[in-house]
């Protein structure tokens, strides 16, 4: 044990702390990090109903409460603690809708976003000259909506498949970079740069041969070759874009780049990479794992957040992954969870608080017997059962169990 560590009972810790031990194995808590700050209120509670005594760092210091600032999106650092940490508990953009609210404009924004990406293809396949300006137009709808409560866009990127993966991944990797970018803090500016960047960043993949793209085997080295040049490819249709800006050329430039350096183009490692190429390659890569592709099949959100998390301080920065995590939650809305009454659902919207206890559409009763009408719980409003138990999710179950089609139930 580091000399460094103090023993301290749980209804001793404040806020600024830094817990680097519990009074239990990790893996039998629902902490899915191992070692953290304590930002708030909340996360004092949530150690309260979970250990009786905890150890903390002194040597890491105590962070002070401080608002979430903006970010330089486009400057590299190596940290961004500072950033990524909303110590306050202050959020710069609420929450303004319900999901059942905001579901219909941002189904519509999101088709007519896929509709624009669909036509744009066309136009460039067509040899038509095209301007940002109009990309930025797609995007803004969409942005608005995300802005309003981004849970409505979490919940529709469950409805895809292999047939329209090429425009919805565009699609869905642009928004998951907004949702990301608004937990983060960024202007409305520099979201609306990020978010064409994604929108944009396999355009380059137009110039590579169709049979290649939609080849379900196993790539020659040659062919693996090739189709690493869409970066290089892309950058340079968006360069000679009208309108097409330095900021947005560096995601597509960086949205292969890896934190240990052993990504592509140029192999750039982690603390050179500006931040909107970490977000771009990392909701690229979340959206790619939970699409339905040629060559590969989906994998569950639940199972997705888990394996980026596995990858952090290899492929995507720790830091990165953790705020992340903490942006689309530990069961991401549209999970499908089992909760300690017996009951099956799925997540219907995140809790901003607490991560764990989010709200949840009931499908099955304690019987598995489905639901005439379908009843919501929140598990932070609602918090017990019928019997005085605190409910809580007891496991994630695989898309299907139970003969239960998602899409269904999508409002």
């Amino acid at each position: 044990m580091p000399v460094t560590e103090r023993k301290v009972s749980v209804s001793d810790v404040r806020v600024g702390m830094y817990v680097s031990r519990l009074d239990r194995p990790w893996l039998e808590t629902r902490y899915l990090f191992q070692g953290f700050y304590i930002n708030s209120r909340e996360d004092i509670d949530e150690l309260q109903e979970q250990c009786e005594y905890v150890f903390v760092d002194p040597a890491r210091g105590e962070r002070p409460a401080q608002a979430l600032r903006p970010l330089s999106s486009n400057t590299p650092d190596d940290t961004l603690a500072a950033v990524f940490r909303n110590t306050a508990g202050i959020e710069r953009y609420p929450v303004a809708t319900s999901v059942e609210e905001e579901l219909e404009a941002c189904r519509e924004s999101r088709s007519g976003a896929i509709d624009l990406v669909a036509n744009l293809l066309y136009d460039i396949r067509a040899g038509r000259n095209i301007k940002v300006e109009a990309v930025r137009t797609a995007v803004s709808g969409l942005m608005g909506s995300i802005i309003r409560n981004p849970d409505a866009f979490f919940w529709l990127t469950r409805l895809k498949n292999a047939d329209d993966y090429a425009y919805a991944h565009c699609v869905d990797a642009c928004g998951l970079a907004m949702a990301f970018a608004r937990h983060l803090g960024f202007s409305r500016p520099e979201m609306e740069d990020l978010a064409v960047g994604a929108l944009l960043f396999d355009i380059g993949k137009l110039q590579l041969p169709e049979g290649l793209l939609k080849k379900p085997g196993r790539l020659t080295d040659k062919e693996y070759a090739l189709i690493r040049r869409h970066v290089e490819f892309g950058a340079q249709m968006v360069e000679d874009m009208q309108g097409g800006s330095e900021a947005i050329v560096s995601v597509i430039w960086h949205h292969h780049e890896r934190h240990n350096g052993k990504g592509y183009p140029r192999g750039v490692p982690g603390h050179k990479i500006p931040v909107n190429g970490r977000i771009a390659a990392l909701v690229d890569c979340y959206d790619a794992i939970t699409s339905e592709r040629p060559y590969s099949a989906a994998v569950s959100a639940y199972d997705a957040v888990q394996l980026i998390y596995e990858w952090r301080d290899k492929d995507f920065q720790a830091d990165m992954v953790e705020q992340f995590i903490q942006c689309i939650g530990l069961y991401p809305t549209g999970t499908l969870v089992e909760l300690n009454t017996g009951e099956v659902g799925l997540v219907l919207s995140q809790n901003r608080v607490r991560r764990l206890r989010p709200k949840v559409m009931l499908v099955l009763d304690r019987n598995k017997v489905a639901y005439e009408f379908n009843p919501t719980v929140n598990l932070i409003e609602d918090p017990l059962d019928a019997d005085g138990r605190l409910i809580e999710i007891r496991r994630p179950l695989p898309p299907g169990t139970y003969g239960i089609d998602a899409s269904e139930f999508y409002l």
